[in-house]
């Protein structure tokens, strides 16, 4: 009876271990599914999150691919340069005997089958083609630089919309957090000021104006919060990656960094677009010399050996040739000039793609230079008025509380700091904004690294 009584109790635990057993293993399995969490995206800084733009952006891989066709068709033209070796083989049925091997003398007849095997190599090799292989190797090159150039303005454009992006990240973070104490120290004030009204010592058409004053802050944070989230949604797009999985940011709005003056001209040539469309004007006057040579004669050396058999394969000849070929053209009622006259016209184009290049290129640097000219004198300014807003606050605030002003001079030093640091908030954004844009219209945001220094962050 006692052994009898046991079995259960054993069957018990060894059914509890069991259980045990397969939730530590479905806890642990579980644990392993899931992704691990990158760290550098936990707190995000704006070189992590240009250099994650880079390796993402499909705008900038379509670049690179389309750089990489030129350089496929680049090298196709060299092996122009080179010689044509083919392989040739038929078969042929013949309604009647044909002489598939001629007669090499009055001895030697010539040999008839209703049925011709052949096979045979055959050697092409250029010897003069007016210019045409060189002047398409030509173009193919320009083709190929013109393409990595218009790459390196794209990389410019990506960086620039990404580093915008984070700056403007970083504005709303900091109006969030300015509107936020705004909104609290409001709600401070208007609890003190409910207490006194009921003591009767506040009329209550001041309870309403606070009322309005902090509906109007609430406002603000609202807008300013949904601000921020559009940012962020937006910095997660350039970067190519989900909303959910960007940290907090890193850094802080900053002017340090000046621009330089320069020659303008200078700049403008330096610009990645317009070296491309310098490339492509000159890939298509050369294009034009393609054409044109092709009233030129041409001349290859051609070689061809085999072997004929008739039919069941039987009195297999061998045949070969071997020689040089020319060819010019008489008359092709215009072609030839109806496509140089054409090339004209797309040259003629190309020049004042070129000229509006430069007259583009010339526009946004002398906008941009004045945008950073704005923008600083601005700062300058908005930081005053940020001092001056905040001492008559303090002022304001210590008069109300002892009596001396009423709440609408409190609230109107009140807004005016909100305004005051708002706006110093946008100058600074807009002078970042102003700085990117004159590097990216002077050609010089290719580097991740160059924007390190330009935004320090607050550790």
């Amino acid at each position: 009876m006692k052994h009898r009584l046991r079995r259960p109790a054993f069957y018990s635990w060894f059914l509890g271990c069991c259980v045990a057993v397969v939730l530590l293993l479905a806890l642990s399995f579980s644990g392993n599914a899931q992704e691990p969490e990158d760290p550098e995206m936990t707190i995000l800084s704006l070189q992590k999150a240009i250099e994650t733009a880079v390796q993402n952006s499909p705008l900038l891989k379509t670049a690179a691919e389309e750089e990489r066709a030129s350089q496929a068709v680049e090298q196709g033209s060299r092996a122009a340069l080179w010689p044509r070796l083919d392989l040739n083989a038929s078969y042929l049925k013949e309604n009647q005997a044909i002489p598939y091997i001629p007669a090499q003398a009055i001895d030697i007849p010539a040999k008839f089958s209703d049925e011709v095997y052949a096979w045979g190599v055959f050697l092409k090799f250029p010897l003069y083609e007016g210019g045409r292989l060189v002047g398409q190797i030509k173009v193919a090159e320009l083709e190929r630089m013109a393409q990595g150039l218009l790459k390196e303005m794209t990389l410019q454009d990506l960086i620039s919309n990404v580093s915008n992006t984070f700056n403007k990240c970083l504005q709303m973070e900091a109006l969030v957090q300015a509107y936020g104490l705004s909104v609290e120290a409001l709600r401070k004030a208007r609890e003190d000021m409910e207490a006194r009204f009921r003591l009767g010592r506040v009329p209550q058409v001041e309870m309403l104006r606070m009322d309005v004053q902090l509906s109007a802050e609430e406002q603000n944070l609202v807008r300013a919060q949904e601000g921020l989230r559009r940012a962020r949604n937006a910095l997660a797009y350039f970067m190519g990656v989900e909303t959910s999985k960007l940290g907090s940011l890193k850094g802080g709005l900053e002017a340090k960094e000046r621009v330089a003056a320069a020659d303008i001209s200078h700049l403008v040539q330096a610009r990645p677009d317009v070296s491309a469309l310098t490339q492509r004007l000159q890939a298509e006057r050369a294009r034009l010399e393609v054409t044109k040579a092709k009233r030129y004669p041409s001349i290859g050396l051609v070689s061809d050996y085999g072997n004929r058999a008739g039919t069941g394969i039987r009195d297999r000849e061998e045949v070969w040739e071997a020689g040089v070929v020319a060819s010019v053209n008489l008359f092709d009622g215009g072609v030839i000039s109806s496509e140089i006259a054409r090339q004209q016209a797309v040259v003629a184009k190309a020049e004042e793609a070129l000229r509006a290049g430069v007259l583009r290129a010339t526009k946004e640097i002398e906008d941009a230079l004045s945008s950073v000219r704005e923008a600083e004198a601005r700062i300058g300014l908005a930081e005053n008025a940020v001092l001056q807003a905040k001492e008559a606050l303090r002022i304001e605030e210590l008069r109300y509380k002892t009596g001396a002003s009423s709440i609408t001079d409190f609230l109107l030093a009140q807004s005016a700091f909100s305004l005051a640091e708002a706006g110093r908030l946008q100058a600074l954004y807009d002078y970042t904004a102003a700085v990117i844009e004159f590097k990216r219209a002077t050609g010089s945001l290719s580097a991740p690294s160059t924007q390190a220094s330009s935004f320090n962050s607050k550790e």
